[in-house]
Order: structure tokens, then C-alpha cells, then sequence
């Protein structure tokens, strides 16, 4: 498994965000076109600023950024994955709003679902397949709003669900991207800090060649076209 280790959030940053610029040029020439999910938590802050670093070098206004998931909060909410996502990146980029799909959490979690799932099967003309997909990591195991013991987990007939058990504050639901819809991406990227992870980070390397009995969410992401890349930062105690 493609695992990068970086004991600073720059150069993890700087080298993921690099990673990500070469697969979205390739992605442009073959099809002039390209989708990204864009992942929530704090970590992405971090690669957002690397990416705007490289602002200069891509057509972003080629790009549809989506969601990977999202609390069911009004976008203005400080909880909200799109807001942070205006904020430190599609803002800055002056990205225009059609290029942008967000999950309408104001609508509530089952109608939001329903939006984005139709959202989705309209953009694609059938089947979700995103070309990169970008995620988090939480000390859960958790990445996307796929939680230990959620029903979400077991969802392989739709793109987007609902997620009930979300352990995190606030205690709202959540709608998110299944693991078929994560799966069936052309590129998975985990960008994560170390802290608060180091048992989930270990089993990661425990289970290089995929051989542990599935325990956490993260460990369900394993696309169809190869393993998910990961960037890690912070020194290891």
C-alpha cells in the first residue's frame, strides 16, 4: 500500500497537493473534464494551501468539486464542510458556481441524500465514477461519515446515505458518499495527521498486504483501480 510519511503538514501538504495537480493535468488532457470530492475535518485546510500555491499551473474552472460528505447544518454554519471549503479553497479560486456540488445539508440528511444522489446520477449519466476522491482519517477509524457500527457502511446500492451513529459533535446527522461510490473512483487519496491516530496509522502499516479482517471504515476503502495513496504527517513518538 502507497504510504507517504511526512513530519511536517507542509511538506506533506506540498507533496500531496503536488500528487494531485499531476493527476487532475493528465485527467484534462485525456478528457477535458474532471471531478474532484473533497474531503471535511481540519487536515484539509493544510492541503488547500498548498493547492492554492499551485493555482497557477491548472484550469480549475475544468474542475467539479464535490463533497465527500457533509452534517446536516446550514452551509453558513461553522460546522459546515462546504464553507470550509469556500473558504480556504473554492473562494480563493473563484470557482464558478455551477462547477460546485455541494451536499444541502439545510434540507435535512434523508432529503440531502436524495438531492445529492440525484445531483450525482444527472452529472455522471449513470454510475458515480469520480476521477479523485480525497479523504480524511478520524482517531475512529472513521474517513468520510462512514462511523464503526453505522448502517451506512453496509449500503452498496446508492452513491450517498444517510450516517446516524456520528459519535462527534455536533450530534446532527450526516450525509455521506458510500463505499462503493468511494471505491469505484480512478484515484483515492488519504491526507491525515498522525496525532490522536497512531493505532489506526499502525494497523494501516500491520496491514500492508490487505490481509486483516476488515475493523474500521478506512480499512473498506480499497478502489477498483489500486490502492488509495496516502499522505501522513507528524514525527512518530
Amino acid at each position: 500500500m502507497p504510504v507517504r510519511q511526512f513530519d511536517s503538514a507542509v511538506e506533506a501538504s506540498t507533496t500531496a497537493a503536488r500528487f494531485i495537480l499531476d493527476k487532475l493535468q493528465s485527467t484534462l488532457e485525456a478528457k477535458k473534464r474532471a471531478s474532484v470530492v473533497l474531503a471535511g475535518g481540519s487536515a484539509p485546510w493544510h492541503l488547500n494551501a498548498a493547492l492554492l500555491g499551485f493555482r497557477g499551473e491548472i484550469d480549475a474552472g475544468l474542475i467539479d468539486w464535490f463533497f465527500g460528505d457533509e452534517r446536516a447544518v446550514e452551509p453558513e454554519s461553522p460546522h459546515s464542510n462546504y464553507r470550509m471549503q469556500m473558504e480556504t479553497l473554492l473562494g480563493p479560486l473563484k470557482i464558478s458556481e455551477n462547477r460546485i456540488h455541494r451536499i444541502r445539508g439545510e434540507l435535512g440528511a434523508v432529503k440531502a441524500a436524495e438531492d445529492y444522489r440525484r445531483n450525482l446520477t444527472d452529472f455522471f449519466s449513470g454510475p458515480t465514477a469520480f476521477d479523485i476522491v480525497i479523504l480524511g482519517l478520524g482517531p475512529d477509524g472513521h474517513t468520510a461519515s462512514l462511523f464503526p457500527g453505522d448502517p451506512s457502511l453496509s449500503v452498496d446500492d446508492v452513491s450517498v446515505t444517510i450516517s446516524v451513529v456520528a459519535p462527534l459533535k455536533p450530534h446532527v446527522e450526516r450525509v455521506t458518499l458510500t463505499l462503493p461510490a468511494i471505491n469505484t473512483a480512478d484515484t483515492v487519496i488519504f491526507f491525515t495527521g498522525r496525532s490522536g491516530k497512531e493505532a489506526m496509522i499502525h494497523r494501516l502499516h500491520s496491514d500492508s498486504a490487505g490481509a486483516l479482517e476488515t475493523a474500521y471504515p478506512f480499512e473498506s476503502i480499497r478502489p477498483d483501480s489500486g490502492p488509495a495513496m496516502w499522505f501522513i504527517y507528524g514525527s512518530e513518538a
